[in-house]
């Protein structure tokens, strides 16, 4: 059992979730809840629902979705235990004590964030010493003041070997924390140990919470040696799930919905100071799945701005393969005469900045002009069909045919080709399917793209909503069961609910909606579907299933009736169709019998 439970379970009895949200964010009563203007994105229509009774928050503009665990984590910017900490103090219930082992890690992390501090404290001194006045000249050169290097809090790790370790690792146990952070290397064990960042420019790397976490190095001068070189992966540090500057553009990409990724620290420094404040930058690895998923939960588009070199291309290309495959919005930036982005930042304003992100290529365009690698209109027939075999390449692994059929229009259109001509000849290749809008509907699951999701949709994510908030309706777990979800979310959603209440868990909407091994995106697309009366009756549930069971119908029928059109059919084929439509069309009728003598469901 979790150890937090029954402190948790206290918290939520005593502690009113209003109550403690009115201290940051004004609430007013409309019904049964209470509204207010959204923290976590700009508004100005109040959007942001607080339910009292059942202990949680839903926001309508950008789903954001908790229990009071998850507004303190996400308002506050803190981790899980330390969202309990603060709701100890606050209501004076005791917090139970952690494990010897959560204990020993968090002590082994604390060491490791303030020998992280004192190395920040220690570069950012050697700024003002003599032995920095070289790194001063080359930051100001690069039109790098005062106020910017204590924003940022730049800093330089002085040339030699023992500098750092002679200020700051004095004993053995100090010494083995910098090896940790990579702040000290050795050739070997018998050998001492020397400092891995000398002669650097020194940009440290800060968590949400404001604490330093490692740091990227850049030489100072001409050097053989590497232009960067950035902190290895650590207790506190893992560079495929960290961006560089998130610290201090968190609240503007929640606020905005948008963040801009580009590829160095100069360039995320230069653009935010210009007032594109919702800029980051992947450190060492570049472009992660990882990335992808802290970008997904906190912005609904998203700028690649890379530098126009073959590396900044390719890693762009990378970039937009993996945000799109997590369906988020992604326009790539080019920058005029093959600046990058922290010059081009030099020379013009914020505005001047937007627009140019405002002009920005959606991705098809971009992933299709470097798939083409050139060819157009105007090339040679040889260069245009080494381009379209690149092309169904390219296509072949995606799955939606959607998508197939985006990309294969914008590849004709680059390359001056008919649609039709060019869709024929993808069809023909073996192992594809046969059009891109056939769509196998009664296996294909998905979430629903952006816009108004269809009513099979809506009715799936009532009926688990209704399940949420009213675990009495698991009597009805063997329809649930033999119920063929289209719908990913509530798909998912049953089954984790399904687990819990085979294991006795007696689970409130509030403890749901805190649980991380939820996306949180699957729990806003539910939540906003919750309803103030969350007494639902058994009739009006098995109302919703009859109410799918027609949805289902009605797609089958327009399957049917499509079928029939076709102009190949035989007469045995088309009795078929006839019979199976009239057996859909009699279900229906019996179905509405009862449907009639329930409330109509606003579906």
């Amino acid at each position: 059992m979790n150890p937090y439970q029954s402190f948790k379970e206290r918290v939520r009895r005593e502690v009113s979730i209003d109550s403690y949200i009115n201290r940051f964010v004004p609430l007013r009563r409309m019904g049964r809840n209470l509204v207010g203007i959204c923290p976590f994105h700009n508004e100005k229509t109040p959007s942001f629902n607080v339910n009292a009774e059942g202990g949680f928050y839903h926001c309508f503009g950008c789903k954001a979705s908790g229990d009071l665990f998850r507004f303190v984590m996400d308002y506050q910017k803190v981790d899980f235990l330390k969202s309990l900490e603060i709701l100890s103090d606050y209501s004076g219930i005791p917090l139970v004590e952690r494990t010897k082992e959560e204990e020993e890690s968090e002590r082994k992390k604390e060491a490791l964030y303030q020998v992280s501090q004192k190395a920040l404290e220690y570069f950012q001194k050697n700024l003002n010493t003599q032995s920095g006045e070289i790194a001063l000249k080359y930051l100001e050169s690069r039109g790098m003041y005062s106020e910017d290097l204590k924003v940022f809090k730049i800093g330089f790790g002085l040339p030699g070997f023992g500098n750092l370790r002679a200020e700051l690792f004095k004993t053995e146990a100090e010494v083995k924390l910098g090896e940790q952070l990579g702040l000290l290397k050795r050739q070997d064990q018998n050998k001492d140990p020397y400092d891995f960042f000398r002669n650097r420019i020194m940009f440290p790397v800060i968590d949400t919470r404001a604490r330093v976490i490692a740091f990227s190095g850049r030489i100072l001068g001409e050097s053989e040696e590497a232009k960067y070189i950035n902190s290895p992966n650590s207790l506190i540090y893992d560079k495929s799930r960290t961006f560089y500057n998130l610290n201090l553009a968190q609240d503007s990409i929640r606020k905005t919905r948008e963040a801009v990724i580009v590829e160095g620290v100069f360039d995320a420094i230069g653009l935010f100071r210009k007032g594109i404040e919702f800029v980051v930058a992947p450190l060492g690895t570049g472009f992660t799945e990882g990335h992808v998923r802290i970008l997904k939960n906190m912005a609904d588009k998203v700028y690649l701005m890379m530098d126009s070199d073959k590396a900044g291309t390719k890693g762009a290309f990378r970039a937009v393969n993996l945000l799109s495959k997590e369906g988020v919005s992604v326009k790539v930036c080019h920058i005029p005469e093959g600046k990058d982005p922290f010059d081009y930042s030099l020379h013009h304003n914020k505005q001047e900045i937007r627009d140019l992100l405002e002009s920005a290529a959606p991705a098809s365009q971009f992933m299709i002009r470097e798939i083409l690698a050139g060819a157009g209109p105007s090339s040679l027939a040889e260069e245009k069909q080494a381009g379209v075999k690149k092309l169904f390449e390219f296509l072949k692994p995606m799955e939606k045919e959607t998508d197939k059929q985006v990309y294969l229009e914008e590849g004709a259109r680059q390359l001056g080709l008919s649609f039709s001509s060019l869709f024929q000849d993808f069809r023909g290749k073996p192992g594809v399917t046969s059009t891109p809008s056939a769509v196998d509907t009664k296996k294909e699951r998905a979430v629903a793209k952006p816009g108004k999701p269809s009513p099979i949709l809506v009715c799936e994510r009532k009926m688990i909503a209704m399940l949420i908030q009213n675990l009495e309706l698991f009597s009805f777990a063997d329809d649930l069961l033999s119920l063929e979800f289209r719908d990913e979310v509530s798909a998912f959603l049953w089954d984790y609910l399904y687990t819990k209440y085979l294991q006795n868990e007696n689970l409130t909407a509030a403890e749901i909606l805190s649980r991380e091994e939820i996306p949180s995106e699957y729990l806003g697309m539910i939540a906003e579907h919750f309803t103030a009366d969350e007494s639902t009756t058994p009739g009006l549930f098995k109302g919703m299933f009859l109410y799918h069971a027609d949805l289902l119908d009605d797609a089958r029928m327009e399957e049917l009736v499509k079928e029939m059109a076709k102009p190949d059919l035989t007469i045995e084929e088309k009795n078929n169709l006839l019979s199976e439509l009239s057996l859909l069309k009699s279900e229906k009728n019996k179905r509405s019998v009862y449907l009639r003598t329930i409330q109509t469901l606003e579906v």
